[in-house]
């Protein structure tokens, strides 16, 4: 078996990859729609969306498999990601750099591999869109161009949908997933939009010098209590949302309870204050009211303004606050 090599910008790639804050978020539907249309597209059992770390390769969609990561050093999408065109192995049997690789050997028995370049903007590729099958199989040309158009097409979900700071979604998937509710019928829209803002949890810190920053934690516990929200995206530094289609099983405010405790815990230990609330506010779909979910985000930000100009935490030297928020942001714009 050959393991892949490092490309010769690897420490700018994996810093590139980094900044994304992509690596181990949550499946969600815009990914994934690119992997069940290229295993009807090309006629595959197995597509992946593969991201390479450092050590491992982290699959962001995948169909046909439950695996959500293998090692770098047995990956295929480490050798694809050596070279700018669709790397293919039409039959790992016959190829001395592959027969012996345990994914060839073991599950999931890897006969034919054909993987595109994920290529960022600065030019770091970052992973690759993989169609995996058991059978020897070979590409046409016009199937090649396919696979990589619609790797460049993840690419554009990558920097266009995602808030690089958190990992989640940003105002434009937001938009997007409301669309969606907005195209139902409307007897069928029952969702609502959950406002947070966490700016209290970080003026009332001194401490400025977080391991990880307030936003990123409050990002995995938004993530961690709303697994079935259509939508979870970063509207700014300390403002978030929740996209929540409504569920009678689903204890919402037990959830936003939950939150709320585990932020106040794990951004500000000390304890000064006994109780922290980071929810802004609710809003119900209405159909007298709105007419789409741009409508409702209007809204959104009226009451994050609101909660801006009227804080709710009161902190006796008020201009130290305000010193260590603005030292916190200058030291992490």
């Amino acid at each position: 078996m050959q393991e892949p090599g490092l490309p010769d910008n690897e420490a700018e790639r994996v810093a590139t990859l980094h900044s994304l804050n992509i690596l181990d978020t949550r499946h969600h539907d815009r990914f994934d729609r690119y992997t069940r249309i290229s295993t009807r597209i090309f006629d595959m059992p197995i597509a992946l969306i593969s991201l390479v770390d450092r050590y491992r390769q982290w699959f962001k969609s995948s169909v046909g498999t439950d695996v959500e990561e293998t090692p770098r050093n047995i990956s295929f999408c480490g050798h694809a990601i050596l070279g700018d065109d669709v790397f293919e192995i039409q039959n790992t049997r016959r190829d001395s750099r592959f027969r012996d690789n345990p994914l060839v050997v073991e599950q999931p028995h890897i006969r034919f591999y054909a993987g595109a370049p994920l290529t960022a903007p600065n030019g770091h590729k970052l992973g690759t869109l993989c169609l995996i099958d058991r059978v020897p199989r070979r590409l046409s040309d016009e199937e090649k161009v396919m696979l990589k158009n619609l790797a460049n097409m993840v690419v554009n979900e990558m920097i266009n949908y995602v808030d690089t700071e958190t990992g989640l979604d940003n105002r434009n998937a937001l938009l997007t997933a409301g669309a969606e509710c907005f195209d139902k019928d409307v007897e069928k829209r029952h969702f609502a939009l959950l406002l947070f803002d966490i700016t209290d949890v970080v003026v009332a810190q001194d401490d400025t010098e977080w391991q990880v920053l307030p936003g990123e934690t409050f990002a995995k516990l938004l993530c961690s209590h709303f697994p079935q929200a259509k939508s979870i995206a970063s509207l700014g530094r300390e403002d978030f949302c929740v996209l929540l289609e409504e569920d009678q099983a689903f204890g919402e405010t037990e959830a936003i309870n939950r939150v709320c405790n585990e932020a106040r815990d794990l951004i500000y230990p000390d304890a000064k204050y006994e109780a922290f609330n980071a929810l802004v506010g609710r809003i119900q779909y209405d159909p007298e009211k709105y007419s789409s979910i741009v409508d409702m985000l209007h809204e959104a930000d009226e009451l994050f303004f609101e909660r801006e100009t009227h804080p709710s935490l009161e902190i006796p030297e008020k201009k130290r606050t305000i010193d260590s928020l603005d030292r916190w942001r200058n030291t992490n714009s």
